[in-house]
């Protein structure tokens, strides 16, 4: 029950749309009467009625569904908390530690580098064959799901995902110079000099 001497926001809508009060004509009596004599609740309902009347000539399209979808995506829980993101620092390098006692310098086996991220690894085996080079590996952690890697060069960008036992594999790429970036749920890991080469 409303207690409140002045008519109910719900009342005044009624009025401004011109509905539903004629099936009670003593409530319409009263709150006309009250309108009489109310500044505050008249200046409410000259509003509602400009409203009501604003509504009624509005020709404005409706946002696409996927639109308006994807702007409510940009403010999930999930967005709102802020992504770490990590440099790996390399921590080994089998180009480094030189040639096995009693294996030619031309062999050609393929390089591996190891780069850790606070509790993450990266492993990296990289061949290079006629100019080109295969770049493949592993991440090591305790969970791996959803990531996506996005590897970065002169020659634009290529991505690629983790299979089930967290290991991936690019398609060939030019040798030269790249930036690698490993994006997981909760962080994400880049390599931004990554020297790809005989």
């Amino acid at each position: 029950m409303n207690n409140s001497p002045h008519i109910s926001l719900e009342t005044l809508a009624d009025i401004a749309e011109q509905r539903a009060l004629s099936e009670m004509p003593e409530t319409l009596q009263a709150a006309e009467r009250h309108l009489s004599v109310c500044a505050s609740c008249e200046a409410k309902l000259q509003s509602l009625r400009r409203l009501v009347l604003l509504m009624k000539s509005d020709t404005a399209a409706d946002v696409p569904r996927d639109v308006l979808m994807s702007a409510f995506s940009i403010f999930t829980p999930e967005r709102r908390t802020p992504l770490r993101r990590i440099v790996a620092v390399l921590s080994f390098d089998s180009r480094a530690a030189g040639p096995a006692f009693g294996i030619r310098s031309i062999y050609t086996a393929s390089r591996q580098l190891l780069y850790t991220a606070q509790e993450t690894a990266l492993d990296l085996r990289v061949t290079v064959e006629n100019g080109e080079c295969h770049l493949a590996g592993q991440v090591i952690r305790d969970n791996c799901g959803g990531a996506q890697l996005e590897l970065t060069g002169a020659t634009g960008m290529v991505n690629t995902e983790l299979n089930e036992l967290c290991e991936f594999t690019f398609p060939p790429i030019p040798v030269g110079n790249y930036s690698l970036r490993v994006r997981m749920p909760d962080v994400e890991i880049e390599i931004p000099e990554l020297e790809l080469k005989d």
